[in-house]
């Protein structure tokens, strides 16, 4: 889909919070940000990105009709609930979904200051979770306002605001069909009956 453009920003703002000589990567307020994502060919798509501090759950609403995504970095944990069919699938969330190594914030370089959707960011330049150079405006407490790569600007916030988020946002649906796209475990064999043989 065209709106994965923009995964490899968001999960770099999934990171880890650094110390205070570095970005705050992780929001530590319960926010509520609409981004416009650009899709390429003067195109521009919406996405929709709640994130609950308390519980370390990320809710996504991209610009796909009857789907969202439930990211539960305490748990490690994804869920795609499509609404039309429903369905869930869960899978465990990987690494770059959840974040990248803490050494991308220890490394960031801080490049100036702006203001995207009425609030104040830093820009600072990292390196995402694909080992793409991007960068990022974020806000004191944690907030991504904008990710760029290189004169592109992938996402920028359209509208950001704070205040506390029902935790039902954020819990898949009760009724739904599960299914589970984890790896199965790669365990023993079963071994096949062996006829027995007259000694």
């Amino acid at each position: 889909m065209r709106w994965r453009i923009a995964a490899g920003a968001l999960a770099v703002w999934l990171c880890a919070a650094a110390d205070g000589e570095h970005p705050l990567l992780r929001p530590i307020h319960d926010v509520d940000v609409t981004y416009a994502l650009d899709a390429g060919g003067g195109t521009t798509l919406h996405e929709r990105l709640r994130w609950r501090a308390a519980a370390q759950v990320l809710r996504l609403d991209p610009p796909t009709a009857d789907l969202y995504v439930i990211i539960d970095l305490a748990a490690r944990r994804t869920s795609t609930v499509r609404t039309a069919e429903r369905t869930v699938i869960e899978m465990a969330a990987p690494d770059n979904v959840t974040g990248v190594p803490d050494s991308a914030a220890a490394a960031a370089v801080r490049r100036g200051t702006d203001t995207v959707a009425g609030l104040a960011c830093t820009e600072w330049d990292m390196t995402d979770a694909a080992g793409e150079a991007a960068r990022l405006c974020l806000t004191a407490d944690g907030v991504l306002l904008r990710a760029r790569s290189g004169a592109r600007t992938l996402l920028s916030a359209e509208t950001v605001e704070y205040g506390p988020l029902a935790a039902d946002l954020f819990q898949v649906p009760a009724g739904y069909a599960h299914r589970s796209m984890d790896p199965k475990p790669a365990g023993p064999q079963p071994l096949s009956p062996q006829p027995l043989r007259p000694k």
